[in-house]
């Protein structure tokens, strides 16, 4: 499967089925995505998908000169998780990172 990217989406999908998603808020020409909502399909859970799709979202940030923030739990998780990684797009999360179910 290949991540498909829309505005404001990253995604897998098959059989034109979306399996997994990442959502992002990019406020006009400002220099921060706000991701805001990860999901992948019980089927596809333990594969990495997920973190493909917050990395997608992370390589578009980079490509901009832009910074990400976490306003989705997953998301916060794996940036406090792999910290080194993220360094160079991670800002805090957001007060919604909390109230995001992990999916």
């Amino acid at each position: 499967m290949a991540i498909i990217q829309r505005p404001g989406w990253f995604y897998y999908e098959k059989n034109g089925e979306r399996l997994g998603e990442v959502s992002y808020l990019k406020e006009g020409h400002g220099p921060i995505l706000t991701l805001n909502h990860t999901y992948v399909d019980p089927s596809l859970r333990g594969q990495s998908i997920a973190r493909e799709l917050v990395d997608a979202v992370c390589d578009l940030a980079r490509s901009e000169g832009k910074k990400v923030k976490p306003d989705c739990r997953y998301a916060a998780v794996l940036f406090k998780r792999f910290k080194d990684e993220y360094a160079d797009v991670a800002l805090e999360p957001g007060d919604n990172a909390n109230s995001c179910p992990i999916n």
